[in-house]
């Protein structure tokens, strides 16, 4: 046991029952706040799943296997730029293949952004 921990048990038993639960409580409290910095330095990164083109896979299921692939990517933040690339297939007669090769290019740049987040 070091000093800091001596001095604070001394101090706990100076304390009636009820104020050593509020102590206890208040260090629990204290404790679910702060921020686990072993946690955060080094945190549990997820790789993608490494999910195969099927053949002839249209444009929809290319974004769906790629939303499965990359699940620790937030499809939320991704829906604009999914979206302007559906869109140029659909609309602008982006050819299948060219908006697939975008789309993995796109949730790749995602990928290697979260990969790099503190």
């Amino acid at each position: 046991m070091n000093a800091y921990e001596r001095r604070l048990l001394r101090v706990s038993r100076k304390l009636d029952d009820s104020q050593r639960e509020q102590l206890l409580t208040f260090a629990e409290f204290l404790v679910s706040r702060r921020k686990d910095t072993a946690a955060n330095a080094n945190p549990t990164l997820h790789e993608p799943l490494p999910i195969p083109a099927r053949e002839g896979e249209t444009v929809v299921g290319a974004i769906k296997r790629l939303r499965e692939a990359y699940h620790m990517l937030d499809a939320k933040l991704m829906l604009n730029d999914t979206a302007s690339v559906m869109s140029k297939h659909a609309v602008g007669g982006l050819p299948a293949e060219e908006a697939i090769a975008e789309l993995e290019s796109l949730f790749l740049r995602h990928y290697e952004r979260y990969r790099d987040e503190p």
